[in-house]
């Protein structure tokens, strides 16, 4: 028989990592991209200036989650991980740059005298974050958002002033609209096995070892040679990488393409932006994701020489809302990872635009620029910059809101009906790069399963 051909329409993370697991799985079936674009990588892109390496998108990924990390070794990048360096992050709250409380994670206390010396919280926050040690259980088996489940353990100064900036910082999300299913279930399993958070947080750190002290390590990894080889490489596995094509619809054996075009394909893998799901797959499972909250940020990254920069010991800090500025995190990129700039430079990149706060995104880079300079200059000593590059993201961050994992499964299970065509993407299991490409891999291990079956049933 005719080689079986498979159509893979998005050439994001979640699409190029498709492409390679579907060959991996499949070496015979030829494999076509298509991308609406004049580029690949999605969100991944960077930009490489006066020595400077600048990531525009994702500049990393939790080193914790190991299907990307072997995926980067089977690529022959390997030699190209880095860690990212430690140091101390703060928030910006009460109009200055404030430690993280020792032992604090996601802004939950572990330790109790770095809370209560922490200028972060009131005496009266403080009181209401202890009540956590007291009331029952918030969480009981329905998905609620965090806000109102961090809100009811530990108070709203706390959530305010520490759990949302850094959460926040991850998803781009209202807390009020964001499920704790599908962010954090950990902490639901948390507070089910102790029911005080503090408590079962306190419970799972691991005990210090005895003798010297074991230097942290950086939580997160990236390449140095620059996260866009990585789209690349994966890139090359296609049998065709068709750009500028947008497809209008795929159903069961075709895409249809903008212009018409039929192409007809054993299987077909949909891995575009959520905004994109309801018009290419039109079934009602598939417009209630696409109907779901998207927000809109920026990213501003400047280089600059390093006596133009505060010198503090950290890699960084978010943004309590209440103050009031445009950015909602900066980066010092330049500590948080060694290669991100000359030796006697400095990179920093910071965040505008919120779920709340979309317009300023949609303003020129030279008013972007102005509104990012005249926030960092609140927070710390800041020259003038080298160079700015400011990168937009318009409607396609997911926000995961409450019941998202039952929209997923109703979706999932709708798809089903669909013979040979299947989805992956940031809109499903997770947000972050390792996710993406655990997703994709367990849609081409189906996809190769569809195949070899299909080819079983004609030779038959």
């Amino acid at each position: 028989m005719d080689s079986q051909k498979v159509i893979v329409v998005g050439a994001g993370i979640s699409g190029l990592a498709a492409v390679y697991y579907v060959k991996k799985r499949r070496p015979q079936a030829r494999v076509v991209l298509l991308e609406a674009s004049g580029r690949i990588g999605g969100k991944v892109k960077t930009v490489r200036r006066d020595g400077f390496l600048i990531e525009c998108g994702p500049e990393g990924y939790m080193a914790r989650k190991p299907t990307l990390t072997a995926l980067i070794k089977e690529l022959g990048l390997g030699d190209q991980l880095v860690r990212s360096n430690t140091g101390t992050y703060y928030i910006y709250v009460n109009h200055r740059l404030r430690r993280m409380p020792a032992g604090s994670v996601m802004g939950i206390p572990t330790k109790m005298l770095p809370m209560v010396t922490t200028g972060l919280i009131s005496p009266m926050g403080k009181l209401r974050a202890g009540l956590d040690l007291l009331i029952p259980r918030v969480y009981r088996g329905r998905d609620i958002s965090l806000a109102e489940f961090f809100g009811r353990r530990l108070g709203p100064e706390l959530v305010t002033n520490m759990i949302e900036p850094l959460l926040s910082g991850i998803y781009n999300g209202n807390l009020s609209d964001m499920s704790l299913e599908a962010t954090l279930p950990q902490f639901a399993s948390i507070e089910k096995k102790h029911r005080s958070l503090i408590l079962g947080m306190k419970h799972i750190q691991p005990p210090k070892q005895a003798g010297a002290p074991k230097k942290a390590e950086g939580r997160f990894l990236s390449l140095s040679c620059g996260l866009d080889v990585l789209p690349e490489r994966l890139a090359s596995f296609a049998d065709d990488v068709i750009m500028n094509t947008p497809v209008s619809h795929a159903e069961p054996g075709k895409a249809v393409l903008s212009d018409g075009t039929v192409m007809e394909a054993d299987a077909v893998i949909v891995a575009t932006s959520p905004k994109q799901l309801g018009p290419l797959l039109d079934f009602p499972e598939a417009w209630s994701l696409t109907n779901d909250k998207r927000s809109t940020t920026a990213t501003v990254a400047m280089g600059f020489k390093k006596d133009a920069v505060q010198s503090l010991d950290g890699t960084g800090y978010v943004v309590s809302r209440k103050e009031g500025l445009n950015i909602t995190a900066c980066s010092w990129m330049d500590r948080k990872w060694s290669h991100a700039a000359p030796k006697d430079c400095a990179l920093v990149r910071t965040y505008v635009g919120t779920a709340d706060n979309a317009a300023i995104v949609e303003e020129s880079d030279t008013e972007i620029e102005e509104k990012a300079l005249a926030d960092l200059r609140r927070v710390g000593k800041l020259g003038t910059p080298l160079f700015s590059v400011i990168t937009r993201q318009i409607d396609n961050m997911p926000q995961y809101t409450v019941n998202h994992i039952q929209r997923v499964q109703a979706f999932e299970q709708a798809l089903e009906n669909r013979a040979g065509v299947y989805a992956c993407g940031a809109m499903f299991h997770g947000v972050g790069l390792p996710d993406c490409v655990d997703n994709a891999m367990n849609v081409a291990e189906r996809v190769g399963a569809y195949l070899e079956e299909k080819e079983k049933a004609v030779n038959e």
